[in-house]
């Protein structure tokens, strides 16, 4: 199976540095990621034959504002994955100059929609994440995680088919995970733990209304952690024996999450809340504490980052 070499293995969450001229000016900066992850992609297209043939529309705006909500022991957030064209996704990837790979993520409503999106950007990233997990939604829509926990496997089998770049199914800790990562470990190189917890709930006391104007959010921030911890053992527990490596989100903000995560089983760490709230040279500086922290623990302890993954002792 394709596996990704990252140096670091530090990678962004999904959506919290959106679009490839944040990435091009953070990698120019020195930001110390070894990948980096533009927000989804989704089934939308400014070609009027592709969207007859596909059944696409143009393009989704997601939630209006407010989309975020920092309660302080969790944030909320509903974008409910607004995005672009897929041409227009196009032309930012032949501008870029990132030099790091790209990790390209996917969502749709069908398995064909992640498979006839991964064939029109394929060359243009070095792996896909397959978002078949987001609880956000717009009001009166069914979320992507309500129709996509069935078809899990048809999906990851219809995008193999397609690409033969490393891929990713990024699963929630809010579906049956492990009897879903049972049924596509033949099929993928990387099984991410997880994505936001909810949909959650915030209400405004004086009005008697919801904060965001989605009404309702995904969770994340450090409160999430000890649940994603045990997804991640959970399915090391399931990919121990096989080549599929694991990337942990949820929660990390210092150096002994990603400890702590390794331990239980991950190999790759996804930073997501933490970068919310920086600036280009907070995130940077940031990264190289990071990592900076982890490798002087591993000098510490006379070990290695790949020693340590999934040495969990129950």
């Amino acid at each position: 199976m394709p596996k990704l070499n990252l140096d670091p293995p530090l990678i962004n969450a999904c959506g919290i540095l959106p679009y490839l001229d944040i990435i091009d000016r953070l990698e120019q900066m020195g930001a110390n990621f070894g990948a980096f992850l533009p927000k989804s992609i989704g089934p939308f297209s400014n070609n009027s034959e592709l969207r007859e043939k596909y059944s696409w529309e143009q393009e989704k705006q997601g939630n209006k504002n407010p989309t975020i909500c920092n309660t302080r022991d969790i944030l909320l957030n509903s974008f409910a994955l607004p995005t672009h064209p897929v041409e227009s996704w196009i032309e930012e990837f032949k501008q870029s100059k990132i030099k790091k790979p790209i990790i390209g993520s996917v969502y749709g409503f069908t398995p064909q929609d992640y498979s006839n999106l991964v064939s029109k950007v394929d060359k243009y990233v070095s792996a896909w994440e397959l978002n078949v997990s987001c609880p956000n939604i717009e009001p009166g829509e069914t979320s992507l995680m309500e129709l996509m926990s069935k078809k899990v496997k048809d999906i990851v089998i219809a995008v193999k088919q397609t690409t033969e770049k490393p891929i990713i199914a990024k699963l929630s800790p809010n579906e049956d995970y492990i009897n879903i990562a049972k049924s596509i470990i033949n099929y993928v190189d990387y099984i991410a733990c997880g994505n936001t917890l909810g949909p959650g709930l915030v209400i405004d006391i004086y009005s008697k209304r919801p904060i965001l104007a989605g009404i309702y959010g995904g969770m994340s921030g450090p409160a999430i952690k000890p649940k994603t911890m045990k997804m991640v053992n959970d399915v090391y527990e399931i990919i121990k024996d096989s080549n599929i490596g694991i990337i942990a989100y949820g929660g990390i903000t210092n150096w002994q999450d990603i400890i702590e995560y390794a331990i239980a089983g991950a190999e790759i760490f996804g930073i997501g809340t933490a970068l919310m709230g920086k600036n280009s040279e907070q995130i940077v500086e940031f990264t190289h504490e990071l990592w900076n922290g982890v490798e002087t623990h591993l000098r510490t302890r006379k070990t290695t980052l790949e020693k340590l993954v999934g040495t969990f002792k129950k």
